[in-house]
C-alpha cells in the first residue's frame, strides 16, 4: 500500500512539475510578446515625435507669416508674402521616400494665406493593440493611461484646432472667390490682394492668428506628452536581441 502511495505521489509530483514548467514557459512567451508589442508601439510614438516636430515648425511658420501680414496689412503685397514664406516655409510637396520639399517658387494659384496643413500622425499599431486587448495587458496603470491619452485626448485636441484652421482657410478662399466675382473681367489673386484687401479679410486673418496660436500650444503639449510616454516605455520595456 505504501509502495502504491509513494508511486502515486511521484507521478503527481512529476505531473505538477511538468505543468508548472509549462506554465512558466507560457508566461515567459506571453511576456515576450507583450514586450515586443510595447516596444513596437514605442517606435510608432517616436515616429510621431519626428512628425510632430516638423508639423509644429510648419504651423509656427504659418503663424509668423499671418502676424507679419497683419502688422503690415496696409502696405504688404503678395510678393512680400512669398518672400516671407521662402524664409519660413510651410507649403510642401512630398517627393521620393516620403521626404518633404518646401515650395519656394510661386504662381498665382498659390493662395498662401489659405493653407492649413493636414494633421496625420500614425496610430496603426495603437489601434491594433487596442482591439486585440494587448493594451489592457500593460500592468503599469500610469503608462497605460498616458498611452491612451496621447492617442485620444491629445490627438483629438490637435485635430480640433486643425479643423478650425481648415474652416478659416475655406473662408479666406471664399473671400478671394467672391472678390473675383465682383469684376466683369479676369483678375488675379495678386491684384485682388494688393489693391482690394479690406477689413473682412483682416478679420479673418486675425481669427486665423488666434487659431494658429492655440494650435502651436496644443502641439507643444502633445509633443511633451509623447516624449514622456517614450521615457516611461524605455524605463520598463527593453528591446530583445
Amino acid at each position: 500500500m505504501k509502495k502504491y502511495l509513494a508511486e502515486g505521489l511521484v507521478i503527481f509530483a512529476s505531473i505538477f512539475a511538468s505543468f508548472s514548467v509549462e506554465n512558466i514557459r507560457q508566461n515567459s512567451i506571453e511576456k515576450e510578446i507583450l514586450n515586443e508589442a510595447v516596444i513596437t508601439l514605442g517606435d510608432e510614438i517616436e515616429s510621431n515625435i519626428e512628425y510632430t516636430k516638423e508639423h509644429l515648425k510648419q504651423v509656427e511658420n504659418m503663424l509668423y507669416l499671418t502676424n507679419e501680414l497683419l502688422n503690415r496689412y496696409e502696405e504688404i503685397n503678395l510678393n512680400n508674402l512669398y518672400e516671407i514664406h521662402s524664409n519660413n516655409p510651410f507649403i510642401y510637396n512630398i517627393i521620393n521616400n516620403g521626404e518633404l520639399e518646401y515650395v519656394k517658387k510661386y504662381n498665382d494659384q498659390y493662395n498662401i494665406m489659405s493653407y492649413w496643413n493636414a494633421w496625420e500622425p500614425e496610430d496603426v499599431f495603437f489601434q491594433s493593440m487596442l482591439y486585440s486587448g494587448k493594451l489592457l495587458e500593460i500592468k503599469n496603470k500610469k503608462l497605460r493611461k498616458e498611452i491612451e491619452s496621447i492617442y485620444t485626448k491629445h490627438e483629438e485636441r490637435v485635430s480640433g484646432m486643425t479643423n478650425y484652421t481648415r474652416n478659416n482657410s475655406d473662408k479666406i478662399m471664399s473671400w478671394f472667390e467672391d472678390g473675383k466675382n465682383n469684376f466683369d473681367r479676369d483678375i488675379l489673386n495678386e491684384e485682388l490682394f494688393n489693391s482690394f484687401k479690406d477689413q473682412k479679410l483682416k478679420n479673418l486673418l486675425k481669427f486665423r492668428s488666434n487659431i494658429l496660436t492655440g494650435r502651436v500650444d496644443d502641439l507643444e503639449n502633445y509633443l511633451q506628452a509623447l516624449n514622456n510616454v517614450v521615457l516611461l516605455i524605455s524605463s520598463e520595456y527593453k528591446k530583445l536581441d
